[in-house]
Formats: C-alpha cells, sequence, structure tokens
C-alpha cells in the first residue's frame, strides 16, 4: 500500500468517527442511533454490510442493519424492500463468530467465511456466506453491550488498519451507548419523578382544602363553624367600614332544646339543628355570613342591611321554624326560636378594629337574646 492510499484511508477512518461522534443522540431512540452509526460505518468503510446485535439476558438479538445499496437505495429517494435476516436472527454466547466475540470480549476475525467451521449462516441467506466477517465486541469498561459484525463479499478484505477503525468506532458507539442509556434513564426517572411529586402536590392540596373545610365547617349541619365566622365577619366589618355600609347580626336560639333531646332524643335534637340550617341558608341573602355559634345558637351576619332587613329576615326564619317536620314519629312539634338582633353603631365604629366590632354586635344580639328568653321564648329583641 502506498503512502496516498495511507493517507486516503487514514481520511477515511478519521471521518467515520467524526462522523459518529456530531450525532445527536439527545435527539434519538436507542435503534436509531444505532442505524445512523452503521450508515456513517458503511459509507466511510465501504463496507458491504453491518448489523448490531445487543446482548440481553444472555442472548445477542439483531436491534439494526444496513448495506451499502441501501444507503444508495435511500439517498435516491428509491422507496424498496429490503430483506433482512438478520433482524431475526439470535445467537447464544459461544455461538458463531459473533457468539465468541461476546463472549471472549475481543474482535473476532474470519477471512474466509466459505471454509469457516464457526460462521453461522441466516436462515434465510438468499446470497450466500459473505467473504470476510469482522465482529468487534460493543463495550462500555469490563461490560459487553453488543456485537457490531462488519461483512464484505471479498475474502481477506479487512486490513489490520480497518480492523483498528473499527473496534476504535465500536468503542465510541460503546460510550455513545452508555451514555444514551444514562440520559433516558434520568429523563425517565426525572419523569417519573415529576409524575409522583404532582401525585403528591394534588393529594396535599386535597388535604389541606379538607383540613381548611373540616376546619371552618360545622359537621353536623354544613354551616360554617363559630372558628371561621369570627375570622371571616372580621373581614366583611372591614368592607362595610370601608364602603360606610350598614350592618346587622341575628343570634337565634331554640328554646327548651334540651326538652327535645331528653323526650325524642339526640339523633331527633340533630335532625331539627339540621332542618334550621336549612331554612336558614335558603332564607339568608348571597352575601350574608350563616354559621352554627355551637349548640342550638345561630347567627347571620348582614352587611349593607338596615334594622328592617333584618326584622323581615327573623320574622321570615320564625315563620318556617314554626312549620318544622322532624317525621311521621313527631310530625310538628311545639317548638319556638328567639332572636335577637344587633346593628352597627356607625359613631362607636369610628373608634374600634374590625374585629372588636364583631365582638361588640355579637355580645349585644346575645343580650338582645336573653331579654327575649325572659319574656318568654319566641320573640325577637332588639338592642338599639
Amino acid at each position: 500500500m502506498d503512502l496516498r492510499e495511507r493517507f486516503f484511508n487514514l481520511l477515511d477512518s478519521l471521518s467515520a468517527l467524526r462522523a459518529l461522534s456530531r450525532i445527536d443522540m439527545a435527539r434519538l431512540t436507542e435503534e436509531e442511533l444505532v442505524e445512523q452509526a452503521l450508515e456513517q460505518l458503511v459509507r466511510y468503510q465501504n463496507l458491504e454490510s453491518c448489523s448490531v446485535f445487543f446482548l440481553e439476558q444472555g442472548e445477542l438479538r439483531c436491534v439494526a442493519g444496513t448495506s451499502m445499496s441501501e444507503i444508495h437505495t435511500r439517498r435516491a429517494g428509491i422507496q424498496m424492500h429490503v430483506s433482512r435476516g438478520s433482524s431475526q436472527m439470535h445467537f447464544g454466547l459461544g455461538e458463531g463468530i459473533i457468539g465468541i466475540a461476546a463472549q471472549t470480549g475481543d474482535l473476532q476475525y474470519c477471512n474466509d467465511c466459505q471454509q469457516s467451521p464457526a460462521y453461522k449462516p441466516f436462515p434465510d441467506e438468499e446470497v450466500g456466506r459473505p467473504g470476510s466477517l469482522v465482529c468487534v465486541p460493543i463495550k462500555m469498561g469490563d461490560r459487553t453491550l453488543g456485537v457490531l459484525n462488519a461483512s464484505h463479499p471479498m475474502n481477506d478484505y479487512f486490513e489490520p488498519w480497518q480492523q483498528h477503525t473499527i473496534s476504535l468506532f465500536c468503542s465510541m458507539l460503546g460510550q455513545m451507548l452508555h451514555n444514551h442509556r444514562l440520559l433516558h434513564d434520568l429523563e425517565y426517572v426525572v419523569d417519573q419523578r415529576t409524575v409522583e411529586l404532582r401525585a403528591a402536590l394534588r393529594e396535599a392540596e386535597q388535604l389541606r382544602q379538607r383540613y381548611e373545610r373540616l376546619a371552618a365547617i360545622d359537621g353536623l349541619t354544613g354551616l360554617h363553624n363559630r372558628r371561621f365566622f369570627f375570622d371571616e365577619a372580621g373581614r366583611m366589618l372591614a368592607q362595610v367600614l370601608r364602603h360606610d355600609f350598614a350592618c346587622s347580626l341575628l343570634l337565634l336560639d331554640v328554646d327548651y332544646f334540651k326538652r327535645v333531646n331528653e323526650e325524642w332524643g339526640f339523633a331527633v335534637g340533630d335532625r331539627l339543628l339540621c332542618r334550621i340550617a336549612e331554612i336558614l341558608k335558603a332564607e339568608a341573602r348571597g352575601g350574608d355570613l350563616v354559621a352554627r355559634i355551637g349548640g342550638e345558637e345561630f347567627v347571620v351576619l348582614m352587611p349593607d342591611s338596615q334594622l328592617e332587613g333584618a326584622h323581615l329576615l327573623a320574622q321570615r326564619i320564625q315563620e318556617r321554624f314554626a312549620l318544622i317536620d322532624l317525621g311521621v314519629e313527631i310530625g310538628r312539634p311545639n317548638l319556638s326560636l328567639s332572636v335577637g338582633v344587633s346593628m352597627l353603631d356607625r359613631q362607636k365604629s369610628r373608634l374600634r378594629s374590625p374585629a372588636e366590632l364583631v365582638e361588640q354586635l355579637y355580645t349585644e344580639a346575645n343580650q338582645a337574646l336573653y331579654q327575649c328568653k325572659s319574656e318568654g321564648c319566641n320573640y325577637k329583641a332588639y338592642s338599639l
């Protein structure tokens, strides 16, 4: 081989390695990466055909293969069915020349496949055995990932420099496959962790909302509870003061409720409380704040409502309460509801915080409620 031929062979070898290094593996599947790598090797090394077998669970299976004729066909834009017997081929360790390469971890070269007893033909091989065959392990460190096969129709085709080039090519390909698997395994782990994190965040948000509801809602009646009422009422009073609105508060209490539990049982008492809650929800306005303060005591905060509006609401609630039906075994019990009403004093409001005004309204309505009780119940009393 003259110097010029050696120079061009070196250029071809470097071109194959350079083309392999420029493959954008992040955008490719593992099979696509191998296919592009084989195309560059066949193109720059003038090989008849190449294939790659991966070692999986002690067996070599073909994942990709190409030939010079296929490359020319694709580059010409011609659609052509190519039979690939190797795609159905598999070898055990030590079986055939490829199996020996995988088992020993060393390059195996057969310069005359026609005469080699180690060569194992493909089941549907149509053109007979190749002349020369090189099988090179694709390794990452001490681990064999697979084997690259390169063949040519001529006997004694692969010179030592070509074998060395293919070995270097396989070393680079092994590193690329290792990195590709690490990259995509990492992406898979990240995707899985992202899915798990999103699920955990959704669950945490659902739990937060659930606990907020539990913290703010009375479990029996479904109305807001005492804690929520005093927190939210302060915010609503701040809006009332900002816009210079009126505001009224109704405090309602079932007369002689203890007698209900004693005569008919706690289940009936609970049913009565739920009926009251239904009445309050139906009669209150959309902007009103309705809550169960505790026991048989309920409250309605009415922003932008004068005393007359509060009086009308109290009257409707008492009328509907008198018609409550607790079921066939009890029917309409002779029960009454007392209501204490208070109204925001604009003069006093200038000197107090919204939270203090809520306490003031509640205290005044509670005093009016006790006035009702002292006068025989089923009354409405007003704190003016």
